[in-house]
């Protein structure tokens, strides 16, 4: 975890003006085995926050607006996978770091 002092020195950059949630679709859309298939759930609009990633994943520590989606698509047996969740963080417009899915706890 970073210190209180860390968190308070973090440069968040500057809320998305772009349309979140298309930039979204067009970063993970890449990802998917079949895009089009794929149904989004938003949870929130992005939101000032920190992410640190696991010390195996290198530790990195990112700042600024974080965002949560649902996505459940098709895989290639044509068989929708069921909901992941991934997490997006979002700085000067820009996507600078999407987490990976997380199994959503059911």
């Amino acid at each position: 975890m970073p210190t209180q002092k860390q968190i308070d020195n973090l440069d968040y950059g500057a809320y998305p003006t772009i349309d979140y949630k298309q930039a979204i679709k067009n970063c993970i859309g890449d990802r998917l085995y079949d895009p089009y298939s794929a149904v989004y759930e938003f949870e929130a609009p992005p939101q000032r926050g920190w992410y640190k990633e696991p010390p195996l994943l290198g530790g990195r520590l990112y700042a600024g607006y974080i965002t949560y989606v649902n996505i459940n698509a098709k895989n290639r047996m044509g068989g929708y996978t069921g909901r992941k969740r991934y997490g997006v963080i979002f700085k000067n417009d820009r996507i600078i770091k999407v987490i990976e899915p997380m199994e959503y706890p059911f």
